[in-house]
């Protein structure tokens, strides 16, 4: 489902920054019915931009009825909406109706299609299609299994911003099933992966780190990673911690600066 702050960010709504910007009227709202007024402003100023065919309100609009469709007409209307955007070069609609025709949503279920759509969007450098085409043929289970294409599709993902590109990255060369392994270069996909929002770089982080594999060994800073993981919802980070970490002292997660200059 898309947040709510989603549907502030494509550069049509951008001349409208203001409009962001709850009321007078609005604050005086509980800040549930706040919430829902500008959800509801939004999509108004969406639904307006969209019909002009502006492409980023149409992707937006449509990425966000794609993920709350509760009736057939919802995703029709999603599906016309990303296949607007689509046609004017939007990389990102491609990937969402790839998804849809993946899962069945509003359409029948067309791996041969999504497969299809997935590389049109890789063309225009999406990265999460890139991401997806790149773990299937890792995993040979929708496309043919090539993990060297499939390994050159996620390096081109984590080049455009991928974390999930990153992550997987890091298990690959980490755990060695896919392609040889490769302690150096795990440790950098996890620390680039580590930038983002993924809970689950820093916990590898931590455990590199504190057994000097793919870097110099730094118990210090590993018991602050796993701490970092532990604060994001990791659940294997609490006992790494037990086993690794002194209880005393305060554990803090070292500045991403610092972590990059030990890359």
């Amino acid at each position: 489902m898309i947040r709510l702050s989603a549907l502030l960010m494509p550069a049509a709504l951008c001349a409208a920054a203001s409009f962001a910007l709850p009321s007078a009227a609005d604050t005086e709202l509980p800040v549930p019915h706040r919430v829902n007024a500008q959800l509801e402003s939004s999509l108004d100023l969406l639904e307006s931009l969209a019909k002009d065919g502006d492409s980023g309100a149409q992707l937006t609009l449509g990425q966000y009825l794609s993920g709350t469709a509760k009736t057939g007409a919802d995703y029709e209307r999603a599906r016309k909406l990303l296949e607007s955007a689509a046609a004017q070069g939007k990389g990102e609609a491609y990937t969402e109706l790839a998804r849809m025709y993946l899962e069945g949503r509003g359409v029948q279920k067309d791996t041969g299609k999504a497969v299809s759509l997935l590389e049109s969007a890789a063309a225009k450098n999406d990265p999460e299609a890139l991401y997806t085409i790149g773990m299937m043929r890792i995993e040979g289970k929708v496309l043919k299994k090539d993990p060297e294409s499939g390994i050159r599709k996620l390096e081109r993902a984590g080049k455009l911003g991928s974390e999930d590109a990153f992550l997987a990255l890091g298990r690959i060369y980490e755990e060695g099933k896919v392609t040889r392994k490769n302690p150096e270069k795990a440790f950098a996909n996890y620390l680039s992966a580590s930038y983002g929002e993924r809970r689950d770089a820093p916990y590898h982080l931590g455990l590199l780190y504190i057994t000097g594999t793919g870097t110099e060994k730094d118990t210090d800073t590993g018991c602050g990673y796993l701490e970092d993981a532990l604060e994001h919802g990791n659940p294997l980070a609490l006992e790494a911690l037990r086993k690794y970490c002194p209880p005393e002292g305060s554990l803090q997660a070292p500045a991403k600066n610092e972590g990059k200059a030990k890359r």
